[in-house]
């Protein structure tokens, strides 16, 4: 059974700032919602060193979403995962398709008609947990540039063993300042 789960969106090229999370975390299992402008592989390798460190399970399953700004397209970014894990169905997507900018309507209806209970999403860069017609909604907010006020973050969905959940959100330890030039 996967226990934890790291979700982070939004990183726009910052993925040391990804990096040092699953360090820190050492997740079984990272879901990206989109806009890592960066390669999905050199997180993957990251998620690979620090289980192998903690004598876990490898490779650990990775979801990479492509996001608006996500010019790479390989094979591993997809406009959208869905999933079955731990008795749950998962819908995960960048969210600028489900018009996330206008609310979570359209995002938890995709969810519904794919018959998921999770619809996991970014690109707003600000932080949702809420539940709509039993579709439990998270946006972990961006861990590289956060809007409204919101600080720069990530979420942890943890699993127990009865498969009951847990979702925390987590701030980052920095503040984000832009310099204008």
């Amino acid at each position: 059974m996967i226990q934890k789960i790291l979700i982070v969106s939004d990183s726009h090229g910052r993925s040391g700032l990804v990096e040092n999370i699953i360090r820190k975390e050492c997740p079984d299992m990272l879901i990206h919602l989109g806009d890592i402008e960066d390669d999905p592989g050199v997180i993957r390798s990251c998620l690979d060193e620090t289980a192998k460190t903690r004598n876990k399970s490898i490779p650990v399953p990775a979801v990479f979403v492509q996001g608006n700004c996500d010019r790479y397209a390989g094979k591993e970014l997809k406009a959208a995962a869905i999933f079955n894990l731990n008795g749950h169905r998962f819908y995960c997507t960048h969210g600028h398709r489900n018009g996330v900018d206008y609310g979570v309507e359209n995002l938890a209806y995709t969810a519904l008609e794919n018959g998921c209970d999770f619809a996991l999403y970014g690109h707003t860069h600000r932080p949702f947990d809420d539940e709509w017609e039993g579709v439990r909604i998270l946006n972990p907010g961006s861990i590289g540039y956060p809007r409204g006020g919101s600080k720069p973050g990530y979420m942890i969905l943890q699993f127990d063993e009865r498969g009951d959940y847990t979702v925390e959100r987590k701030k980052l330890c920095y503040e984000v300042t832009f310099v204008k030039r």
